[in-house]
């Protein structure tokens, strides 16, 4: 499969033209997923074009310090639960996301249970530990 591995910088740009270019024409987004690379994040994101059917992936790497990433809400309205899925299991922001929040976990729910350094915390012994 296609992909693209990209700066975030130019992600918007690149998506748009993605989306809006008649030889390829990626209208839909199919997921956006993280990924935790222990000395950064990735974000990873899928788009499909119905008139070509054909997929193609755009990976962006984010410093693990301040991981922030222009949203893609604009572009495809998708987006939004997914930015705000990687964002809750993730910690990884989404600049200009119109409701930036957690989505599966409680509000009140310490850390990103997906990292790789997140630790469990005694009130949140997985089952087997109970």
């Amino acid at each position: 499969m296609e992909y693209l591995e990209i700066t975030k910088e130019i992600l918007v740009e690149t998506v748009n033209n993605l989306k809006n270019a008649e030889d390829k024409q990626f209208n839909m987004m199919l997921s956006v997923s993280g990924v935790d690379k222990q000395d950064c994040f990735e974000v990873v994101y899928h788009l499909f074009s119905t008139a070509f059917k054909k997929n193609i992936i755009i990976k962006v790497k984010l410093e693990r310090e301040n991981p922030i990433v222009e949203s893609l809400c604009g572009i495809y309205s998708a987006a939004n639960w997914h930015e705000r899925e990687t964002y809750d299991l993730f910690g990884i922001i989404f600049k200009d996301h119109p409701e930036l929040e957690r989505i599966l976990l409680p509000k009140d729910w310490i850390g990103y249970p997906l990292r790789k350094d997140y630790v469990l915390k005694d009130e949140r012994l997985s089952w087997n530990e109970r």
